[in-house]
């Protein structure tokens, strides 16, 4: 290998975009079937194409008041939370891509289901299984993706999943256009399974996630799979960040049982209440920032301003609906450039503000019957949703929590986001029709709220270590200035040495060499990473839980553990962990 080449610094690698978009089709599949229901939606709850009439066993159509047909949208969500909830703990256990791969199969039964309905009962059974398919890949795919990528590759890769997001619910709208009148709807929603497939498909060239083989003791599988994602740089660095993270972990007697409910209660070694704060309100504020309303019910919206013959298909709205989605798929990728030039504060803070004012203006073209205005603002709030508050919540558990948490706080960050989508989709067309053209209104004041928790509560996370950020951070709740999270590019002109716990450079510790230099990852680590330490001493060069946690009380008044930096080094003391009280 290339001495010096450090795969830490190294940008996107063609096998890492590889493995990622195979991981991203999953999330593919969650737009598709998010944006599915739009355009037809009126052919198949209110038999916008004629009356109801059979072909064989199947309905043309199923007549549903705006109720129930809020509670067949929204099932999705709830299909999504319990997938989301089920797929952490079985991620953990088994794997990142055997998640993916099988999860697929509840989309190829959700197709099933909805292709063949003939009752609201059964449509909705089918929504829920294809939810719980999107659940367990939103879960899945942001741990695979921020866990197989480097810290700069993760800032691009990591917004893949709102992308291919938005890839699927434009190309569901785009395939709309000449599959809505009956029975074409029918197969329209059954095309979930032909994404299931290529994911079963492609998903076993991939290779599994090396911090949680490193998790798992599988050194060896975990050095394999970060040569083959770090083609042509040296992995021995990043080798001895995983081996040392990974002793660090397991020195923690409870760390690899650390579940949703520890994490809930604060049972946890680093004081993880405000990332738990932060990732669950960055979550509830992407729905409630009126983005879902948009796009389950867009020609709705359309459709109140500017009302159309509804079985001339493709209606105006639909034609308007479908654009909107191109849009929001293109400006995606705009954020993907500008993610590369300003953190996650400042983008976050831009999306939650215009769109704050664009629901503003969208009510106020509403009330005053301007239809154009209205289009024009359904088309800059997209935009700006995807600018930030779209794909930033997403990647926001993987870039502030450490690995032993990270299952838990997906779980409970995808659990809120998809409970209140399905909140969102049972009560926009009541509130519509309460509030009728100042229903934005409603939304405008979620994104105000969201604009001043994130400018108080957010840490910078963007070419930071999660390390460093957990370190800074896990001190409980609290305002984020005046502290700092040393930027990853500091690394580049520091000669970074693996370090003793009692803080000198281990310049002949057998875990810096690397595997050219003919030593093997497996005979220095595998002991110390597969052996938990139940007694006052811990995993070599590791204090023990009982000091660490000692240390962290003495420390409490100054607000965390004690960590000593050397000015010619960019790797930090072990740190001590302030106490969850």
């Amino acid at each position: 290998m290339p001495e010096g080449n450090d795969s830490r610094l190294l940008g996107v690698t063609k096998y890492q975009f590889f493995c990622s978009f195979l991981a991203a089709l999953g999330t593919l599949n969650f737009g598709w079937n998010i944006g599915s229901v739009n355009i037809p939606g009126g052919v198949i709850q209110n038999c916008d194409a004629g009356p109801r009439r059979y072909n064989g066993h199947f309905p043309s159509c199923l007549p549903t008041n705006q109720y129930a047909w809020g509670v067949v949208v929204g099932s999705f969500a709830l299909g999504a939370m319990g997938g989301a909830i089920a797929a952490s703990k079985f991620s953990n256990h088994f794997g990142r891509k055997p998640t993916l791969f099988w999860g697929s199969l509840f989309s190829v039964a959700g197709a099933v289901f909805l292709s063949t309905t003939t009752s609201r009962g059964q449509f909705i059974l089918g929504r829920v299984c294809t939810g719980i398919q999107a659940g367990s890949a939103t879960a899945s795919v942001a741990a695979y993706i921020g866990e197989i990528t480097t810290p700069k590759a993760r800032t691009t890769m990591g917004t893949m999943l709102q992308l291919s997001i938005n890839v699927g619910i434009f190309a569901s709208s785009a395939a709309a256009m000449g599959l809505t009148r009956p029975p074409l709807w029918r197969p329209l929603l059954s095309l979930t399974a032909l994404f299931s497939g290529i994911t079963m498909i492609g998903i076993p060239f991939a290779v599994e996630s090396p911090k949680w083989l490193m998790s798992k003791g599988r050194i060896e599988e975990c050095q394999a799979a970060l040569t083959k994602l770090r083609k042509g740089a040296d992995i021995s660095e990043e080798m001895n960040d995983l081996i040392q993270a990974s002793r660090e972990e397991n020195a923690e007697d409870s760390i690899k049982a650390t579940t949703v409910w520890q994490l809930l209660r604060g049972k946890t070694p680093h004081n993880l209440r405000h990332q738990l704060m932060v990732i669950s309100f960055l979550m509830f504020f992407q729905q409630f920032s009126g983005i879902n309303a948009v796009i389950f019910y867009s020609t709705s919206i359309v459709n109140r301003i500017r009302p159309t013959n509804p079985a001339n298909i493709p209606t105006t709205a639909q034609i308007i609906a479908m654009s909107i989605s191109a849009t929001a798929m293109v400006f995606t990728v705009v954020a993907l450039f500008l993610i590369h030039f300003f953190g996650r504060r400042p983008l976050l803070l831009f999306s939650h503000g215009s769109m704050c004012i664009s629901c503003l203006c969208l009510a106020l073209g509403s009330y005053y019957n301007v239809s154009a205005w209205v289009i024009l603002m359904v088309y800059l709030f997209n935009i700006f949703f995807n600018f930030g508050a779209g794909p930033l919540p997403w990647a926001s558990a993987a870039e502030m929590t450490p690995g032993y948490a990270i299952g838990a706080m997906t779980s409970i960050g995808n659990s809120i986001n998809f409970f209140f989508t399905f909140v969102i989709g049972v009560i926009f067309l009541p509130i519509q029709t309460g509030l009728k053209n100042l229903t934005f209104l409603f939304f405008m004041g979620w994104n105000l709220a969201a604009f001043v928790f994130i400018f108080f509560f957010l840490p910078e996370t963007k070419n930071r270590r999660v390390e460093d950020v957990v370190r800074v951070h896990s001190t409980g709740i609290h305002f984020i200035f005046g502290r700092h999270v040393p930027v990853i590019e500091d690394v580049e002109h520091k000669d970074v040495l693996p370090r003793s716990a009692d803080g000198e450079e281990n310049i002949e510790s057998p875990s810096s060499s690397s595997p050219s230099s003919g030593h093997s990852y497996t005979e220095l680590g595998e002991h110390d990473i597969r052996e938990k330490s139940h007694s006052l001493g811990g995993a070599p060069g590791v204090p023990s839980p009982t000091m660490m946690r000692r240390q962290g009380d003495d420390d409490d008044d100054d607000g965390g553990g004690s960590t000593t930096r050397n000015s010619d080094h960019a790797q930090e003391h072990v740190p001590s962990l302030p106490k969850a009280e």
